[in-house]
């Protein structure tokens, strides 16, 4: 820890608590925002990117159990 931060179980117990209480997750969502609009751009996300990849299962999966999800 840096000289100027509290002792490390201090920050660490802060941590915790923020993170039980999903903190957490509201700074990073309010950061979000801030750095969007700051690009000029709305706060909120309109779309998002699901990237996934495609294994070939070769002769490790049966053929009748392979097909298209369409989901």
């Amino acid at each position: 820890m840096p000289a100027d931060f509290p002792p490390w179980d201090r920050v660490y117990a802060s941590l915790r608590r923020w993170r039980d209480h999903a903190l957490v997750k509201g700074f990073h969502d309010r950061l979000r925002a801030k750095v969007r609009e700051k690009l000029g751009r709305d706060a909120e996300p309109s779309t998002g990117v699901i990237e996934s990849q495609s294994v070939e299962a070769g002769a490790v999966v049966g053929s009748d159990s392979r097909g298209f999800d369409g989901g």
